[in-house]
């Protein structure tokens, strides 16, 4: 079994409660990733609802989680013919962490008209820079980083926030729809292209809606964020799987705190 889908398995106690225990492979100074813990949910829906894949998920971080046990709550709220809804308590030593909310169909059943207004970025493998390894994530996931959105990785900052990548499991798990809500939080902040590699950026809420089922292959994606108010800021993703197909798209809102990480 890889190391993503054990240590997002689930196990079920009744009708409405699950387990499932958060590791700290997938942690960031030792704080469990927001896209980690939001694929633990995504499999618990799963597991409780009459449809396969997510549509979309929400997830509203209330409090700081941690790794070891989580006990997972589940409030069908509709099971229909096409998309059933749900919501999810993550609970940890008697505290809700967070809240999810999500809406699954069958991705392998929808048909409908189709337009895309957009292209996955262009990314030459051979030219990308990588992420250096310092925290525990990123040990498990590599991600390629264009050139064009790089310039933070050599020491320089732009007056834009954005990262262009490809990306993929360390261990060979190829991306599935489980995993593009992991893929979709895993980046190094936007902030990082105009502040530097500094500042801790905690997660208000994330969203991911998913299109498609992932082909086998790397990932490529899009993040960009455009406003900074506040101290408050949103980026949006793109996931494009390895044919060039849309997978999923994402969007979080995110306190950005200066500092050291």
């Amino acid at each position: 079994m890889s190391e993503f889908w054990q240590d997002t398995e689930i196990e079920r106690l009744d009708e409405t409660h699950l387990r499932a225990n958060v590791t700290e492979r997938w942690s960031v100074n030792g704080i469990p990733n927001g896209g980690y813990m939001m694929s633990i949910a995504a499999r618990a829906f799963r597991v409780g609802l009459s449809h396969p894949d997510p549509l979309t998920i929400t997830g509203h971080y209330v409090e700081k989680a941690m790794v070891g046990p989580v006990e997972l709550e589940l409030d069908v709220i509709r099971q229909g013919n096409t998309v059933s809804t749900a919501a999810l308590r993550f609970m940890q030593e008697g505290k809700e962490r967070v809240r999810f909310t999500a809406s699954y169909g069958d991705l392998d059943e929808t048909s409908g008209v189709t337009w895309v207004g957009d292209q996955p970025p262009s990314i030459e493998r051979e030219k990308c820079l990588t992420s250096p390894r310092f925290l525990a994530i990123h040990e498990r996931v590599e991600m390629l980083f264009s050139p064009k959105t790089a310039d933070w990785l050599r020491g320089r900052t732009v007056d834009r926030m954005e990262h262009e990548l490809m990306a993929y499991l360390r261990d060979g798990t190829e991306p599935d729809v489980m995993a593009l809500p992991f893929f979709a939080d895993c980046v190094p902040p936007t902030t990082f292209s105009k502040f530097g590699s500094v500042g801790w950026v905690p997660t208000l809420e994330l969203t991911v809606h998913v299109r498609a089922k992932p082909a086998p292959g790397l990932l490529t994606a899009r993040f960009k964020t455009r406003y900074l108010i506040n101290g408050l800021m949103e980026e949006d993703g793109e996931i494009w799987d390895s044919r060039g197909e849309l997978v999923a798209l994402s969007r979080q809102l995110a306190k950005y705190r200066g500092g050291n990480l």
